[in-house]
C-alpha cells in the first residue's frame, strides 16, 4: 500500500507542473520542489517541465530585488548547477551573490540577513569569489552574535524596546548557522542552531506563517541527521533525547491540509519539507 505522504508529493507535483506551464511562478519554491522530485524519481516525466522552470528562473531571478527572493533563487541555481548543462547558471548565481553582498550592510532584519548569508554560503559549492565564505560567516556572526542573549534567544529593537525576535528570525538564523557549521566544522554554530530552533519550536503556532513552519521542519531534519552521527554526538553539547524527526513529522502533519489548499508555492514549500523528512526516516 502506498504511503499517503507519497501521494501528497505526487499531487503537489501535478500542481507545480500546472504552475510552470501557466508561467505563474513568482518565487523559487515551485522550481525547487520540481528539481527535488526530478532527483527523487526517474526524472523523465519532469525533465521538460524542469527545463521550462529553470528558463523562467533565469528570467525572473535578476529582477528580484528582495533579500528573501534573491536567497531563494540563488539556492535553486546552486542545486540546478549539479544537474543542468546550462552555461547561464553560474553567471546568474554570481550576479545574485554580488547583489546580495552589497545589501548586507543595509539589512536590519535577522531573518533576511540569515537567509541571504545562508544562500551565499551554499553558492560556494559552484563558485568561490575571493573571501566569500569568510565574509559571509563574519557577517552572520555580527548579526546573530549582536542579537543573541543566552536563554532568551535572538532579541531585536522594536520602537525602542528590546523584544524577542520572530519565529522567522530564529528558524532562518538556525538554518544559516547549520550551513556555516557544514562549511567550517565549527561546533558552536550547530549548537547555537539547536538552541534557536528549540526556542522557535516552543513558541510555534499551528496557524503561524506556513513558510516558517515548513522551514522549521527542515531545520529539525538537519539536526536529526547530525544527531545520527556518533562522532558529532560525542563532540557537541546536544539536547539529549530530542526526537527531531518526530517533531518535524508533527509540524508537517498539522500543515498538510493548509498547504495543499494554498497556492502552488505554499504546496511546494510543504512538499520540499515533506520530501526531506521522508528521505531520512529511519
Amino acid at each position: 500500500m502506498q504511503d499517503p505522504r507519497i501521494a501528497e508529493l505526487e499531487e503537489i507535483a501535478a500542481r507545480a507542473i500546472e504552475a510552470v506551464a501557466g508561467a505563474t511562478i513568482t518565487d523559487a519554491a515551485v522550481p525547487v520542489f520540481l528539481l527535488r522530485r526530478y532527483l527523487a524519481t526517474d526524472g523523465d516525466a519532469l525533465r521538460d517541465t524542469l527545463g521550462l522552470a529553470l528558463a523562467q528562473t533565469l528570467a525572473l531571478a535578476p529582477t528580484d530585488d528582495t533579500a528573501m527572493g534573491r536567497a531563494g533563487w540563488l539556492t535553486l541555481l546552486v542545486e540546478a548547477a549539479a544537474i543542468a548543462d546550462d552555461e547561464r547558471i553560474v553567471p546568474a548565481a554570481e550576479q545574485l551573490v554580488d547583489a546580495s553582498q552589497r545589501t548586507w550592510p543595509a539589512l536590519t532584519r535577522i531573518d533576511e540577513v540569515s537567509a541571504s548569508v545562508d544562500a551565499c554560503l551554499r553558492a560556494t559549492a559552484i563558485l568561490n569569489p575571493d573571501g566569500l565564505v569568510q565574509d559571509a560567516i563574519d557577517h552572520l556572526e555580527r548579526v546573530i552574535g549582536g542579537a543573541y542573549r543566552p536563554g532568551d534567544g535572538l532579541m531585536r529593537d522594536r520602537d525602542g524596546v528590546r523584544v524577542r525576535g520572530s519565529a522567522g528570525d530564529h528558524v532562518r538564523g538556525a538554518a544559516a548557522l547549520l550551513t556555516a557549521y557544514e562549511i567550517s566544522g565549527r561546533l558552536p554554530y550547530s549548537m547555537l542552531a539547536e538552541e534557536l530552533i528549540a526556542i522557535a519550536a516552543r513558541e510555534r503556532r499551528t496557524d503561524g506563517n506556513l513558510a516558517i513552519e515548513c522551514e522549521t521542519a527542515r531545520v529539525l531534519c538537519r539536526l536529526a541527521a547530525l544527531h545520527d552521527d556518533p562522532d558529532y554526538r560525542g563532540a557537541a553539547v546536544i539536547a539529549e533525547g530530542a526526537d527531531y524527526r518526530e517533531q518535524a513529522s508533527r509540524i508537517l502533519a498539522t500543515q498538510s491540509a493548509r498547504a495543499r489548499a494554498g497556492t502552488p508555492a505554499d504546496a511546494a514549500r510543504y512538499g520540499v519539507a515533506l520530501d526531506e523528512l521522508l528521505r531520512h526516516v529511519r
